[in-house]
């Protein structure tokens, strides 16, 4: 069932001026970071889920497993109407920081640029992304991006997986146990009652349910990939760890789950996806070969959460019946994907250690993102061969390309063009010396193997 709640994520801010205001235009971003026309809608609505695992009730040591509803809160951002000069925009909330025996409560988190429950575009049939965030993250922390593609022509809609607080619990490891277990379910149950409701409610007639995106970052991403097709290997230290075989459903040996890979899901992208790393290492690589839909990985070199070698870039060669491209930041770590520190707590170390990167420049960041993302969901979901083209860089290593200054060169501030003899040899989209610090593969699915 879904519904309205009552100032759940969002309250108004009265001098707030829009999405341009919001997100600002950066002189160095790549081409296609730019927020686009439309005016950005926002607004909040919850899922239900029925009957779900509840861990934290549970008796597991005496065989007795509780179940309980799941509230799933969505964050939506839509293609508006342009609203009346003056009208306020959003500040978003978060959930504070957490005290012993108590769920944390939501406190005043960002500025926004999205106008509260403003009027949608109807009838244009924009594709339909689902975000979900990673473990003790919250779907406002994806804003940046959200608004951005929101004002592209896209509707996005973030769960609010409303992760256990360790310190809040008795057993602290029933926390990340009940992470493990609830993503891909969230994520399959959001997309399949997003599709039959969007004829109906505040978004009818907005999006397309047959032209459907899931981006996932860090534990968003390990459900991604599972949500996406790819079973988890029963035979796991991972899947043996997880109490009462509460993995079962979503493991490789169970021919239902696999079937079960949401069809109107038509790419995906995974920042930082966890799971691929040992000793948890949660697939073989035969069940990753099983993604099918176009996909785009994104990670720092550096990942101490996800791994690298041995984690995303592994998991990427698995996703061999996957068109599929790989987004690497070089001298980044796992924080590669959220809008950053928030504001209250720039003063604190470990939160800053939690938000940031140590080489990389947030607003630098959140602008690749934005270039590349949009290239890939343009190129998968609106056949926009022309934006599409940004995925083909003549250099594996952005260090490497070659723009020849001349006449026609590098005029300040111009963006590579393959176009352009001068800098066809420069990663397009880019500005001369700032295509640095970045790495880019791009491979076609294998055909599959005959049995």
């Amino acid at each position: 069932m879904m519904k309205v709640p009552t100032g759940l994520l969002l309250c108004l801010l009265l001098t707030a001026p829009g999405v341009a205001a919001a997100q600002e235009t950066l002189a160095d971003q790549p081409a296609l970071a730019a927020a686009g026309a439309y005016p950005v809608g926002v607004m909040t609505q919850t899922l239900t889920q029925k009957d779900q695992p509840d861990l934290v009730a549970s008796d597991l040591a005496a065989g007795k497993l509780a179940r309980a509803d799941r509230p799933l809160p969505l964050t939506i951002w839509y293609p508006a109407v342009r609203p009346a000069a003056g009208a306020a925009t959003v500040r978003y909330t978060m959930p504070d920081k957490p005290a012993a025996g108590k769920a944390p409560a939501q406190v005043p988190y960002k500025v926004g640029g999205a106008y509260a429950d403003a009027k949608p575009v109807r009838g244009q049939a924009f594709p339909l992304v689902v975000i979900s965030h990673g473990y003790r993250n919250w779907a406002t922390s994806f804003s940046d991006l959200a608004e951005n593609l929101a004002s592209k022509g896209y509707v996005v809609a973030a769960i609010d997986h409303h992760d256990l607080e360790p310190v809040t619990l008795a057993a602290p490891q029933l926390s990340f146990a009940t992470t493990v277990i609830t993503r891909v379910a969230d994520q399959r149950f959001v997309i399949e009652a997003l599709t039959k409701g969007a004829k109906v409610g505040p978004l009818k007639d907005v999006y397309d349910p047959g032209n459907v995106a899931l981006i996932g970052y860090s534990m968003g991403g390990f459900g991604a990939l599972a949500t996406m097709g790819a079973g988890l290997d029963p035979n796991s230290t991972l899947a043996k760890a997880v109490p009462g075989g509460l993995l079962k459903p979503f493991t490789a040996d169970n021919p239902a789950f696999a079937a079960g890979a949401p069809r109107n899901v038509k790419a995906m992208v995974a920042f930082a996806p966890w799971g691929g790393a040992p000793p948890l290492r949660a697939w073989t690589s035969d069940s990753l070969a099983r993604i099918t839909v176009p996909s785009l990985l994104i990670v720092g070199d550096h990942d101490d959460v996800s791994g690298y070698a041995d984690g995303v870039a592994w998991l990427y060669d698995g996703m061999r019946g996957s068109d599929r491209n790989l987004l690497v930041y070089e001298n980044a770590r796992h924080n590669i994907a959220r809008d950053g520190t928030p504001p209250s707590l720039v003063g604190e170390f470990s939160s800053v250690a939690r938000f940031e990167e140590p080489v990389w420049r947030r607003d630098r960041i959140l602008t690749i993102n934005r270039h590349f993302v949009t290239a890939f969901l343009d190129a998968t979901l609106k056949g926009d061969k022309a934006h599409g083209s940004y995925l083909t860089v003549p250099t594996p290593n952005a260090a490497d390309g070659v723009w020849r200054v001349g006449q026609d060169g590098a005029q300040d501030g111009a963006y590579a063009s393959p176009s352009n003899p001068a800098s066809a040899g420069y990663w397009p989209g880019f500005q001369n010396r700032w295509a640095l610090g970045l790495q880019f593969r791009k491979d076609a699915a294998e055909a599959p193997s005959k049995p």
